[in-house]
């Protein structure tokens, strides 16, 4: 009897578990102007081209509008060239963020006003950019910017001058 009450009691546990685990990934999932912000970004700080994705249409218009215009290439393209004058590989440009935190500094229906701030450091490879944070091998750099956020098509897009990316 006593082990009927010992596998039960696991069993709702292990259920128990599983409930609040799908709660979390379906909390996780809602996306908002926060994690879009700060996915962007991360995209950014990575010389990632899906930073496109997370772009107003003003920033990034459609491939059936001025394909020349693709301000998300001619910045990549400008830090690979910094890179190539200083004699790096482009894999140098890049960083990785730490602490990442977002402020609201205004908010309408349709867009959010919002302070990030984070660490960077180098990251050739993201093991790199641990061990160096770890060891206090490289230099952390600030990162704080004001970036507006604007509701799109019923998703949330950076707008505005994020970064240097203009």
């Amino acid at each position: 009897m006593e082990q009927d009450n010992k596998i039960r009691n696991l069993t709702m546990v292990i259920l128990f578990g599983i409930f609040l685990q799908a709660i979390f990934m379906f909390v996780e999932a809602k996306e908002t102007p926060n994690k879009t912000a700060v996915k962007f970004t991360k995209a950014y700080f990575t010389l990632d081209k899906s930073m496109t994705g997370y772009l107003c249409k003003t920033l990034a218009p459609s491939e059936n509008e001025n394909k020349d215009e693709n301000i998300v290439e001619k910045y990549i393209q400008k830090t690979e060239n910094e890179a190539a004058e200083r004699g790096l590989s482009p894999d140098f440009m890049k960083s990785s963020l730490f602490n990442i935190e977002t402020e609201t500094i205004s908010r309408t229906d349709k867009e959010i006003t919002l302070k990030i701030s984070a660490d960077r450091i180098v990251s050739i490879n993201p093991l790199y950019a641990l061990v160096s944070k770890l060891f206090h091998l490289s230099k952390i750099h600030k990162v704080e910017d004001t970036i507006t956020v604007i509701m799109e098509d019923g998703k949330w897009k950076v707008c505005g001058k994020p970064f240097s990316l203009l």
